[in-house]
């Protein structure tokens, strides 16, 4: 599981290959033909190689990940361009467009398309007696394709990491820092931990403590530095959301 600006993308451990519905041409020129020496331009086309190598075509019976488990594949069609909804008739020519604008490799057709529309028809592995599920989508989406020994969760069938895991790896992961910060002292930063001197500058917020109740009003106070700031921004959210005005920019001297 991955992070990126506060939203998680799950990944499976097992190592997958990609997967595309149907084979795509090349663009344009490879970087290859552009290196500026000979064996640069043969490490480049033995690169393209082994990355081709890599991609996998679906086809009926091959193994991918969907909804977190593994799932074959049942069908894959090419849906024909008259059978195609408006909105994608709108973005081939936005496509065109975009083309035409800044040409690269061949102009795209309506069967040479990357985006063009696929149906996709997969089935829980190791259930042929389940309903397939029938997809629509482009035919550039990456699949992730399985191999044929995987592991999965014996209480829950999914890949690992399944989402009892993830559960308890942030419940752990949040009990430590619950016990991190009910051992911080009165009068110390929320944030880091360390005390606040009469020297430094402080963020104080006045009424019940968010964090930590047991401490009495007005003793949420943090460091008015760089590296505590992200816990300030935190708690200044959740004060405001309790209908809170501006807090304490600096900390009194007689409040420590």
């Amino acid at each position: 599981m991955v992070t990126i600006n506060g939203r998680e993308y799950w990944s499976t451990r097992t190592p997958t290959r990609p997967g595309y519905a149907v084979p795509f041409p090349r663009l344009g020129p490879s970087r290859y033909d552009q290196a500026s020496s000979a064996q640069r331009r043969r490490d480049d086309r033995i690169a393209d190689r082994v990355r081709d190598d890599r991609m996998v075509i679906l086809e009926p019976g091959t193994l991918v990940v969907f909804q977190r488990s593994p799932y074959r594949i049942v069908e894959v069609r090419e849906i024909p361009p008259d059978l195609w909804d408006e909105k994608w008739h709108q973005a081939f020519q936005d496509e065109l467009a975009r083309w035409d604008a800044r040409p690269w490799g061949d102009r795209p057709t309506l069967e040479t398309w990357r985006d063009r529309p696929v149906s996709v028809v997969v089935r829980p592995d190791k259930q042929p007696q389940a309903k397939p599920m029938h997809m629509r989508g482009r035919a550039s989406f990456k699949w992730d394709v399985l191999p044929e020994h995987y592991a999965v969760c014996n209480a829950c069938g999914e890949l690992p990491p399944c989402q009892h895991e993830l559960t308890e790896d942030k419940v752990r992961a949040q009990m430590i820092l619950t016990e991190e910060l009910m051992a911080i002292p009165a009068g110390h930063c929320l944030s880091c931990g360390e005390a606040i001197t009469s020297r430094m500058k402080a963020e104080r917020f006045p009424g019940p403590n968010l964090w930590r109740p047991d401490l009495g009003d007005g003793s949420a106070v943090f460091h008015a530095r760089q590296e505590c700031s992200h816990d300030v921004y935190r708690y200044r959210q959740q004060w405001e959301a309790a209908g809170n005005a501006a807090p304490q920019a600096e900390l009194p001297l007689e409040d420590v």
